[in-house]
């Protein structure tokens, strides 16, 4: 009972996963169906003026029945102005060629453009989910896995609903080409049926046993194939470095393998039912010709007509069937992309930082936090706990401490990209939350030990996304003192500074990333670690940098280095998440506390 309790919600699962998709485009999809059905009853009469074109042909007396196929044929035979039945035939079947021939054209038109919209859609629809989550996201997902969540994955909702809508014209094409075989011979047309639903289960069996799971595993192994990929182009300069290339390509190796062991599993059993499906039909056709000559043999040339048009639908209908368990399997493989994407577009977990309706127009007295305790996910100890501090109006706040102290957690807590668990930041006053994150974040410059360049100009990179002229990208090259060095490079600020700004020193894509923030005109800057992986000489330019915009704005500094927040106007220790002591550093370095450790080793360091 439980394992068909699982399976039963499995198999909802999946209609609601479809539907979900569905849904959106149910215009396009009754207009394809529609078209569908046209050609479909349009093909069936094509199989069907068969019968009247060989009965004229062998000279035999007309016996066409009355039914939905032979009338409108017999009508369209007497409305041509041709004295030959057999000529007016022929026509009616060239005819009902052109008019076939133009729906499939127009069927195929509109299916582009609707698997291209779908695709592009979702493309869109997934980035933007994207943008709506929180920070927490991606951080508990793999970059890889991301990218092909973007990339990958929406390509299949197209090949499934498309696959879908073809199953659908085929299923159609289906009941009418039956509902003329039955008009020929009942008898023979059960057999068919009989057939069909035997090969309908086969297929079934197989896509939900087969293709099901090994597109299951295809897309595991695509992730894996993407995310090694994106680790080893990311972190290519380290592996070269310690020549540990082996371990790389054996992951990638593994993953490959993987992916293309269920492609082949896969491949070999979804062009096993057309083939049965073939070797079925051809004996059957043979064994009723040679029946119908052995028990009737007087009138085997009477019922030639009946046998050809027979046999024609059923071949004309063969490759149709054997299509249909092919495009089942075809669903199921892929599947589990659709279920990928819908999963995605449909989770709410990374959306519980909730936006404020406040406009944030200016900083007036200052920045609080009072009482603040936060614990990252899946951690029992608090990162930080009962932290109160201030960082006042065109003030330079610092907080230092060693490594994993939860120095970086405040900052990001301060940035929203988490809220706090206890306690509250009050900006002027006011609970951050209520104010629109948009219009807080416009007002604050961020610089962050892990610059962000892009393969783009120094120009771009700079105005990052916003429309700013170049006198301003200028004006803010110059706070960061980065205005020089940007002059020397071969095109000045029209310099491609290549993937993650590999044409550029530490120091450079420092000052660069100091612009983009200062470009803002921000009234709160925040500085975490930002000098913390440079070498002496980049750091003392960037200090100088540092030290020449911090006049301009209030400026929150997280240092791992003491010695760049000698000049800070408030310093807070914070050790094993909670503050210790704070002053100024020469009363910081008179107490001899935790900061007079930090200071006296780095300085022995030095």
């Amino acid at each position: 009972m439980e394992r068909q309790r699982v399976d039963g919600e499995v198999k909802i699962s999946r209609l609601r996963a479809i539907w979900f998709f569905l849904r959106n485009y149910k215009r396009r999809l009754v207009l394809l169906l529609g078209i569908a059905l046209i050609a479909g009853y349009l093909e069936t009469l094509l199989m069907a003026v068969l019968f009247p074109i060989l009965l004229a042909s062998l000279e035999q007396p007309s016996y066409l029945g009355g039914n939905l196929f032979f009338s409108v044929l017999s009508y369209i035979a007497g409305i041509i102005p041709v004295d030959s039945l057999l000529v007016s035939n022929c026509i009616v079947f060239i005819l009902l060629t052109l008019l076939v021939f133009l729906l499939q054209l127009v069927y195929i038109n509109l299916s582009a453009r609707t698997t291209a919209k779908v695709t592009t859609d979702y493309k869109k629809k997934v980035f933007q989910k994207y943008t709506e989550f929180d920070y927490q996201f991606f951080v508990d997902n793999r970059q890889g896995d991301l990218m092909y969540k973007a990339g990958g994955a929406p390509g299949s909702v197209a090949s499934i609903l498309m696959t879908l809508t073809g199953a659908l014209a085929a299923i159609l094409l289906l009941m009418s080409v039956l509902v003329l075989l039955f008009s020929l011979s009942w008898k023979a047309t059960i057999g068919v049926v009989i057939g069909s639903l035997a090969y309908a289960y086969f297929s079934r069996h197989l896509s939900v046993r087969v293709s099901y799971v090994a597109g299951r595993g295809m897309l595991s192994a695509a992730q894996d194939e993407t995310v090694v990929l994106n680790e080893y182009i990311t972190g290519a300069k380290q592996i070269i470095t310690t020549g540990t290339f082996s371990r790389w390509q054996q992951r990638f190796n593994e993953a490959v393998m993987t992916r293309w062991r269920f492609w082949i599993k896969n491949t070999i059993w979804t062009a096993m039912p057309p083939r049965v499906l073939d070797l079925l039909m051809y004996l059957s056709i043979a064994i009723i010709i040679i029946v119908i000559w052995w028990v009737w043999p007087h009138s085997f040339a009477g019922l030639l007509p009946l046998i050809g048009t027979f046999g024609y639908a059923a071949f004309r209908l063969l490759p149709r069937v054997s299509g249909l368990g092919s495009q089942m399997m075809g669903i199921m493989n892929a599947l589990p992309n659709l279920e990928v994407t819908y999963d995605l577009l449909e989770d709410e977990t990374y959306s519980k930082i909730r936006n404020g309706t406040r406009e944030f127009s200016g900083l007036w007295s200052g920045i609080e936090l009072r009482n603040v305790s936060y614990a990252h996910k899946n951690k029992e100890s608090l990162t930080v706990s009962g932290i109160s501090l201030r960082v006042d109006k065109d003030k330079m706040t610092a907080i230092v401490g060693p490594s994993g102290a939860g120095k970086s957690t405040l900052v990001d807590l301060f940035l929203r990209l988490y809220d706090v668990d206890s306690g509250v930041i009050l900006i002027d006053g006011v609970d951050i939350k209520e104010y629109d994150r948009s219009s807080f974040l416009d007002k604050v410059g961020f610089v962050g030990q892990e610059t962000f360049i892009y393969n783009a100009s120094v120009k771009d990179n700079i105005a990052f996304g916003n429309d700013y002229d170049v006198d301003e990208i200028m004006e803010a090259a110059k706070r960061a003192d980065a205005h020089e060095f940007i002059q020397q490079l071969d095109r000045g600020y029209d310099t491609v500074v290549g993937d993650r700004g590999v044409r550029l020193s530490g120091g450079e894509r420092q000052r660069i990333a100091i612009a983009r923030g200062m470009i803002r005109r921000p009234q709160i800057l925040v500085l975490d670690e930002a000098t913390s992986s440079l070498d002496n000489i980049s750091e003392k330019v960037v200090q100088n940098a540092i030290d020449k915009v911090s006049e301009s704005c209030t400026t929150l500094v997280v240092a791992h280095r003491l010695s760049t927040i000698r000049n800070a106007d408030l310093i807070y220790v914070i050790d094993d998440g909670m503050i210790v002591e704070s002053g100024t550093h020469d009363q910081l370095v008179s107490g001899k506390g935790k900061y007079w450790e930090l200071y006296s080793r780095q300085e022995e360091e030095i």
